[in-house]
């Protein structure tokens, strides 16, 4: 990449070859263990016949060990597993998967009077045919992010879920941003420990989750609860049969409870992305509580912040009688369900499934409303195209313009770990990371607190071992201290913590950890800190002086040796003029070549004030050249196609007739910035009889 961000590609024909270098790599090593109900032998677990008691600690430690060489089995032998909790905290390895796996499918039988597997902040773990039964009080198996360690890449398949009578909450729970989750292939019976439990249950920001060919019977609450902020999932080829009155709950819901904290009232909000196909919806006697539907949407207490999900009876009036095209405009702008984003096509169902898809309001009987309770059939808003949904993005609300939390001031007594940008998490708690309004010209920017030490984060769905990630971002001169006022973290193993790490002191001084050093890479520059002349703490009020800095990183993580490059600005300018290229210098351990990507970002402030704003995460090298592409589609007219650039960068498209005339002289066809792909394909016309036209691309 040149020093400066402007660059300049001008179309040529041409030819080329090409050559290709195979290069084998030897799988990586694969161990296996046994484990039984009690110790047999050594109790080493390296035999059936020296089989580990499943609960034994050092066991479990022996087995994290293995897995950062390779991949590891642990093979569950025939039995009835009674003895408590398998708990495991913080164990995975991002490039080796876990598999608990029974020797004989549904041979082990595991029933203990705890949760059965509980699972703190793990990740790529397979289980695979085990039996869940028994008078559990809470879980079959509980997923749960560990601080900012995430729960993700969690495969179920086979396994059976029976008779889980006295388990409060779910057979599977994945909350608190677990994501990445498959359930496949399993059966789930008579959950029945009253209204309050599910089959699945998915609340609070869960990304990812796809449930496929699986057999529910018989729920006495919804049966796969999706809620809050949870979505990008998908249900499908699953068979849903409520065969009593007793079971006939909404068989997939999304649903809002904004009735928890008087602090907090609101705070719940829709998830609008999911895909219910080819799945099979029946109920076999009336007289349940119902509603009797396929797909669920409610909220009970408060509307969301910015929402109303509380109607007038006028209102649900005008949605249950509106056209298709009324009720999707009316679920956006009230609900914030976008109709486009529920893909619904394939299903069966029989007589009874009175919705295919409905909404459903409840009053609490505590906050004001608008009048009306009830359920209103909206069969017709889904998308039935047969479109499947598309993958998440790499981040969400990366340019914080969702705002989420807070109809009711905060108490300070009562704290919650979400923040004000919906699909962010933050520490500690609510702490004052507010917002600033204008910030460079976007709608919304993060601002950290000068009086503490905070930060932001979410977990990423992978950009793949080569990736860019840009932000914006100020520092106030109002801040306390010495050393790093402003960091960035990008792990690449979350389990580990091995991550790239850099950020900016109280000298403003970007640098680089190495370790627990901070290097300092003097040719990114010197940021000059913003002043909040005013008092007002924006720092966007006239009067103020603001200097945002545009940060890039670019991770080849594909490379012998993976290194990032970085790129800055000057202050107030778009344009990345400085540079620190080949860095290998990590945190923890180094990127594994072609395996490694980017998994959590977190954002941090030291006791000084920090705007935060416009993160962008992809995949690709943000530093390569855009491949253009020229095409004739006849009738005088050309289309030009662009690919491989960086979500939201400006181009500009230019002409000449003359290839060899100044940049500066060069006409601007058309400007825009690059959609979430990197790509953009525009249409030109070609007068007849013209002389021949060159175009130019340039990047800002």
């Amino acid at each position: 990449m040149s020093q400066s961000l402007f660059r300049n590609l001008a179309f040529l024909l041409c030819a080329f070859c090409s050559w290709a270098l195979s290069v084998t790599r030897a799988p990586p090593a694969s161990t296996s263990y046994w484990v039984a109900p009690a110790a047999a032998g050594t109790g080493n677990g390296s035999s059936v016949t020296n089989a580990a008691n499943y609960r034994t600690t050092s066991f479990w430690s022996t087995v994290q060990s293995q897995l950062q060489s390779g991949n590891v089995t642990v093979n569950f032998e025939d039995g009835t597993y009674t003895a408590g909790s398998l708990s495991l905290t913080n164990m995975g390895n991002p490039l080796y998967p876990l598999t608990l796996a029974a020797v004989n499918p549904h041979g082990p039988v595991l029933s203990p009077s705890a949760n059965i597997i509980e699972l703190y902040g793990c990740q790529n773990f397979q289980v695979n045919g085990l039996v869940f039964t028994g008078p559990s009080p809470n879980w079959g198996i509980y997923c749960i992010p560990n601080g900012t360690k995430p729960c993700r890449n969690i495969e179920i398949t086979n396994c059976w879920f029976l008779d889980l009578t006295n388990a409060y909450y779910a057979a599977i729970g994945l909350l608190n941003g677990t994501r990445d989750i498959q359930v496949h292939n399993c059966n789930f019976t008579n959950i029945t420990a009253g209204s309050h439990q599910h089959m699945i249950y998915a609340p609070h920001d869960i990304e990812n989750v796809v449930v496929s060919d699986c057999v529910f019977q018989d729920c006495l609450a919804d049966y796969v609860r999706f809620r809050d902020d949870s979505e990008y999932c998908v249900v499908q080829n699953c068979q849903f049969i409520s065969t009593k009155s007793a079971s006939a709950w909404p068989f997939v819901s999304a649903e809002l409870y904004n009735v928890t904290n008087s602090d907090s009232a609101g705070d719940e909000f829709f998830g609008t992305y999911f895909q219910v196909s080819g799945n099979s919806f029946t109920y076999l006697a009336s007289g349940g509580s119902g509603p009797y539907a396929a797909l669920h949407f409610s909220d009970n207490g408060y509307s969301p912040q910015s929402y109303n999900c509380a109607l007038t009876s006028a209102q649900a009036s005008q949605l249950s009688s509106g056209t298709t095209s009324f009720q999707r405009s009316f679920l956006e702008t009230n609900m914030g369900i976008i109709s486009s984003g529920i893909k619904m096509f394939g299903n069966t169902y029989n007589s009874r499934v009175a919705y295919h898809m409905d909404y459903t309001y409840t009053w609490d009987s505590i906050q004001p409303n608008g009048g009306w309770q009830g359920t209103i059939k909206l069969d017709n808003v889904p998308d039935a195209s047969g479109t499947p949904l598309g993958p998440p993005p790499v981040m969400r609300n990366a340019d914080f313009n969702r705002r989420g939390l807070l109809l009711t001031p905060v108490s300070v007594g009562l704290k919650d770990y979400e923040c004000l940008f919906r699909d962010w998490l933050c520490s500690p708690k609510y702490t004052d990371i507010l917002l600033s309004s204008n910030f460079y010209g976007t709608n919304n920017a993060l601002r950290f607190d000068k009086a503490n030490n905070q930060y932001v984060y979410q977990w990423i769905s992978s950009p793949g071992p080569n990736w860019t990630m840009d932000c914006l971002f100020a520092i106030g001169s109002a801040f306390t201290g010495t050393g790093v006022k402003f960091k960035v973290d990008l792990f690449h193993n979350d389990i580990t913590g091995s991550k790239v790490s850099l950020g900016v002191d109280n000298l403003g001084r970007f640098g680089i950890y190495n370790g627990g050093t901070f290097t300092l890479l003097p040719g990114l520059g010197t940021v000059a800190f913003s002043v909040d002349n005013t008092g007002g703490g924006t720092y966007t009020t006239p009067g103020d002086v603001l200097n945002v800095y545009r940060l890039r990183i670019v991770g080849n993580y594909t490379a012998s040796t993976p290194y990032v490059n970085i790129y800055t600005s000057d202050a107030n300018s778009p344009n990345l003029n400085h540079q620190a290229l080949g860095q290998t210098y990590w945190v923890g351990n180094k990127p594994v070549t072609d395996k490694s990507a980017p998994e959590t970002a977190i954002f941090y402030n030291f006791t000084a004030p920090v705007l935060l704003g416009q993160i962008a995460l992809a995949p690709g090298l943000g530093q390569q050249p855009p491949i253009l592409q020229i095409a004739s589609l006849g009738n005088g007219t050309m289309r030009l196609s662009c690919t491989n650039g960086f979500p939201g960068d400006m181009y500009y498209m230019l002409t000449s007739t003359n290839l060899a005339a100044a940049p500066g002289s060069w006409t601007v066809a058309a400007t825009n910035t690059f959609d979430q792909t990197g790509s953009f394909s525009m249409s030109n016309p070609l007068p007849s009889n013209s002389p021949p036209v060159f175009y130019r691309l340039q990047l800002q």
